[in-house]
Order: structure tokens, then C-alpha cells, then sequence
């Protein structure tokens, strides 16, 4: 075990959990905004199908789920699941208000509980893939 190493254990005993799941959730918020940025500049740029923009915009949560995650599970190191999964839940609880408050469609339950189990497995799967890394 080299010095480097201690100095990280004692760098993540002293961050409470909530506050890394919180800056891991403002990690995935800010990704979904580059995310959509770059998303709406290619399809202003280019002419795509309807059909693939409306596929393309759930990548980008599972997308920024998955970095959320990632981060988080980087950060803390162990515990990558749990970690990982407390961020896609409080990330999808977040743009859930957000989409209500915005959106004024209503979205079906089925919808909803698949992107949301979706959000949760990429987000759990980024966690340990930063535990890892």
C-alpha cells in the first residue's frame, strides 16, 4: 500500500455520503446540459428522422446517470452499487420534478418505471465501473 493510498482513505472518511451522492447527481445534471447543448447543435446542424431523436434523448440521461455514477464510485471507492444506485435515484427523482414542472404531457406509468429502472442500472453499473477504475 503506497502513501498515495492513505491519503485517499483518509480524503473519503471525512465527506459524508449524502454529499458525494449530491455533487455525483450535479455531475449527471451538468452532463445532461453539455449532453442536450451538444445534442441540439447536431440536430440543428444536420436533418435526422423524428424517430431517432426521440430515441436519442433518453441516451442522454442513461448517459449522464452512468457519469453520475461513475464519479461517485470513483470518488468514494467501495460500495460502487449502492453509491452508484443512491445517485440515479435522487438524479431521476430530480428530473422527474423537473420534467413535470416543464412538461406538460402527462407520461405513462410504463414509461416511466422503464426509463426510471433503466436510469437506476446504468447509474449502479457506472458506480462500480468507477470502483474499479
Amino acid at each position: 500500500m503506497g502513501a498515495g493510498s492513505l491519503r485517499r482513505e483518509s480524503d473519503r472518511a471525512q465527506i459524508p455520503l449524502w454529499k458525494l451522492v449530491a455533487f455525483g447527481t450535479g455531475v449527471s445534471f451538468l452532463c445532461t446540459i453539455v449532453l442536450s447543448v451538444l445534442g441540439g447543435i447536431i440536430v440543428s446542424v444536420f436533418t435526422f428522422r423524428p424517430e431517432t431523436v426521440t430515441t436519442a434523448i433518453p441516451m442522454i440521461g442513461y448517459v449522464s446517470a452512468g457519469i453520475g455514477g461513475l464519479w461517485v464510485g470513483r470518488r468514494v471507492g467501495e460500495r460502487g452499487v449502492r453509491n452508484g444506485f443512491l445517485v440515479g435515484l435522487v438524479y431521476l427523482v430530480l428530473l422527474l420534478a423537473v420534467s413535470a414542472a416543464v412538461v406538460r404531457e402527462p407520461m405513462s406509468a410504463a414509461s416511466v418505471a422503464v426509463r426510471g429502472v433503466s436510469t437506476l442500472i446504468v447509474s449502479s453499473l457506472g458506480g462500480i465501473i468507477g470502483v474499479n477504475a
